[in-house]
């Protein structure tokens, strides 16, 4: 289970700590995933951060996933140092701090606390890099060089600078359990653009490398349709592939995709998949996208109103929950707000050049159960507590 993130001088992110753990709070159990809130929101207005998060977890997931010509350091954030960035540049100097991003994951596997750090430089590089066990160092890496298992080791002069050594090392260490755990961990998360869902790409995650969207749609039809009746005022329908045989060619055959549409008293229609709505077509495939994630696995989400309507969304994150998965999403449906506790709640905070996340149960604690946080946020009720704390 993933138990914090931390990002320093990511995007517009200048530092902060994202905490999954849970507040002293009584109410809302069905929100706890072992003694971690699941989900987690993030609120905020435009241009305030939210998106900043979410695309340093991308990065991150792509620095873990591509394959070495495609790897590219953290967006830094540049905001902080603008009109001296062409100076810096100049002189070449790599361990500046401002031109370094780093993003910190706390986490447990089977019991066992692991933390792993990565840190890049704007110089297409790898500056610092670690995996801890219950505060014992796994390997540590240091530029040009790593330390694993009390051996150091130079990296090999074909080796892209940007490769983590946590990928290297997993590929000489088939044996060691903790590298392998980790590594499996990482590949689990997922990040999702739903504006990009139309376009393709719209999914950063090694488990759907080289998976037809529409194919994934009819593997799951079966399970998502028994998911859609939980749904309120949501079509049932599921998704066929069928192959057709070509006018005057009885050997060449092409696949058509189709969507059968269940009504009732026995309705049924058939059409083909270019007809689905849009709304149809992208609660299949974040649902789809769920059935093939393991347990305990990560869901970022940017945008999730965007795929969903309002009355959608609370069926979509119980499935989440069911299914044991932790979700982070953002989000400007306020509706969302009186399912959930205040220690699930951030809300992203612009000032000054840089972004800043901060937790709604911190700034403002004393909230009861019979509070309505949305009504307090379209209210404005948290401003004050926002401005103070940024």
């Amino acid at each position: 289970m993933l138990k914090s993130i931390y990002i320093k001088n990511i995007n517009s992110i200048k530092e902060t700590t994202f905490d999954f753990s849970k507040a002293n709070y009584k109410y809302g159990e069905n929100n706890i995933l072992k003694d971690l809130v699941n989900p987690i929101a993030i609120y905020g207005h435009n241009g305030s951060g939210k998106t900043s998060f979410l695309n340093a977890i991308q990065q991150f997931i792509n620095l873990i996933t591509l394959p070495p010509t495609l790897l590219k350091p953290f967006t830094i954030n540049q905001m902080l140092f603008e009109n001296e960035i062409q100076n810096l540049i100049t002189k070449k100097d790599i361990n500046n701090e401002n031109f370094i991003g780093t993003i910190k994951f706390n986490f447990e596997l089977d019991k066992i606390e692991y933390e792993y750090s990565l840190s890049t430089s704007i110089f297409n590089k790898i500056t610092t890099e670690y995996l801890k066990k219950d505060d014992k160092v796994i390997f540590k890496r240091k530029a040009k060089e790593y330390s694993y298992k009390e051996k150091t080791k130079k990296f090999k002069k074909d080796e892209s600078p940007m490769v983590p050594a946590l990928r290297i090392i997993a590929k000489e260490e088939v044996v060691d359990v903790d590298i392998q755990k980790t590594l499996d961990y990482f590949n689990s998360f997922a990040h999702i653009q739903l504006q990009n869902i139309n376009k393709g790409g719209f999914v950063s995650s090694s488990l759907f490398d080289n998976k037809n969207v529409n194919d994934l749609l009819v593997d799951k039809s079966n399970e998502v349709k028994e998911l859609l009746k939980e749904y309120k005022d949501f079509p049932i329908y599921e998704i066929k592939k069928i192959n057709k045989i070509q006018p005057n060619n009885t050997t060449q055959q092409t696949q058509e995709y189709r969507i059968i549409i269940h009504g009732e008293d026995d309705f049924k229609i058939d059409l083909p998949f270019n007809l689905i709505s849009t709304g149809m077509k992208n609660n299949s495939i974040l649902l789809s996208l769920i059935l093939s994630m393991p347990k305990n696995s990560v869901i970022f989400i940017d945008e999730l109103e965007y795929a969903l309507h309002p009355s959608a969304l609370e069926t979509f994150i119980k499935i989440v929950q069911r299914k044991q998965i932790q979700l982070v999403f953002s989000s400007h449906n306020t509706n969302i707000l009186q399912y959930l506790r205040p220690d699930q709640i951030y809300f992203a905070k612009w000032n000054k050049g840089y972004s800043k996340l901060l937790r709604l149960s911190n700034i403002y604690p004393n909230i009861r159960e019979v509070n309505n946080i949305e009504k307090m946020y379209l209210a404005s009720v948290f401003d004050d507590a926002i401005n103070n704390n940024e």
